[in-house]
């Protein structure tokens, strides 16, 4: 049974609603709606339902001319696969639900689109939204107030590949960086410096995220990631897809004043004690990685291919953290998982089947590759062999 659209934003004709960029990735756009205070004091009990429904929500909407799924499909996949693997998903993942779209409207969102599009990442400059029927509300995970801190980042593979050789000492996400790595080493021109790969600082590895609650020394290696990601982020990153939710940027930020990037030292220290305090204790990290597990045990591709395609799902995940005070000055941490829509199988198979015979053959899960990539995986760690 296809979900039920909650609101229908025809309805949105009679106020003086405004539609605010916010971000975007390959297959969807994100707006604010955003309401005059007139229309707020002044409205009627049609706009109030329409306000209520909004409020501490994004709209986000399907890009044209993409292969991504209908999104009444997108969220039926979401309640039927994906909250089932949470105990408590009002709590775990990002609420979303289905909205109506309405011709007028995806006209003033194209509006938007265009004025902005100078601002836009280059590769999406010109795309607009689809004229689709359907887009979907998603829970606004930003700051609230001007002292909340904001972060995300993507949890990636929280466990050793299944299909890793039994010799690897790299998890996944590691011998990818690897190759990455390698990839651009062998591709540099001799007047480039082809040697910052071997000796500049390794990746991350998102092992590191569950050790953290054990591990001091897991935890240090985390908190410091999320400095060096965000100064990172704030040098790279357009400020018109900053705020990016659907998962497009990879990097760990978090978002301070002025809407910039800043890295650990520069939050409130009781945010960085509320943060610390929730990478050693939370609970959310270790379903998801127990789901990853769960899903795709088998080793050499032999998982169950919807079981595996739901696997990729979550090892694709952006995790948003927001850090804030209630009324009493108590700190509160909300952690919640977003960006699990529903892969395109087909599509993607032959790519994943496709990167872990490069990694294997290669020599990346090893680290055996010629000249050897510096990296430090947990794994390398736990044996003393890393760079």
């Amino acid at each position: 049974m296809s979900p039920t659209p909650v609101a229908d934003l025809a309805s949105l004709k009679g106020t003086k609603c405004q539609f605010k960029f916010i971000g975007e990735g390959a297959a969807n756009i994100v707006f604010e709606v955003v309401f005059p205070e007139e229309d707020v004091t002044t409205q009627d009990d049609g706009d109030s339902n329409i306000l209520n429904i909004l409020q501490g929500k994004l709209l986000r909407v399907p890009k044209a001319n993409t292969k991504a799924f209908p999104h009444p499909e997108i969220l039926q996949y979401w309640e039927s696969s994906i909250s089932p693997l949470f105990d408590n998903p009002q709590e775990d993942l990002v609420q979303q639900c289905l909205v109506r779209l309405d011709n007028s409207v995806i006209s003033q969102l194209n509006a938007v689109l265009e004025n902005e599009d100078a601002q836009r990442r280059a590769d999406f400059q010109g795309t607009k939204v689809a004229e689709a029927e359907y887009g979907m509300l998603v829970e606004d995970m930003r700051k609230k107030f001007p002292t909340d801190s904001f972060l995300e980042f993507k949890p990636k593979w929280l466990t050793p590949s299944p299909s890793a050789p039994s010799a690897a000492t790299r998890c996944r996400n590691c011998a990818r960086e690897a190759y990455r790595l390698h990839k651009s080493l062998r591709s540099a021109s001799p007047d480039q410096n082809s040697c910052s790969a071997l000796t500049n600082e390794p990746p991350f590895c998102p092992l590191e995220y569950l050790s953290a609650q054990s591990s001091p020394c897991s935890l240090a290696r985390v908190i410091a990631s999320m400095n060096l990601s965000a100064i990172s982020a704030s040098l790279d990153t357009e400020p018109a897809t900053r705020a990016n939710l659907i998962g497009v940027q990879s990097a760990v930020s978090l978002d301070g004043e002025n809407d910039g990037r800043q890295g650990m030292d520069q939050v409130d220290e009781r945010h960085r004690v509320a943060l610390v305090h929730w990478l050693q204790s939370n609970s959310l990290l270790p379903k998801l990685r127990d789901a990853q597990r769960r899903l795709d045990p088998a080793p050499e591709g032999t998982s169950d291919q919807e079981k595996l395609a739901l696997a990729m799902t979550l090892r694709d995940c952006t995790c948003f953290v927001r850090i804030s005070e209630d009324s009493k000055g108590e700190v509160r941490v909300e952690a919640k998982l977003a960006d699990l829509d529903k892969k395109n199988w087909a599509a993607k198979w032959e790519y994943w089947k496709g990167m872990d015979e490069v990694l294997k053959e290669g020599g990346y899960y090893e680290g055996v590759e010629v000249p050897r990539v510096r990296t430090r995986c947990l794994r390398e760690v736990e044996r003393g062999q890393a760079a």
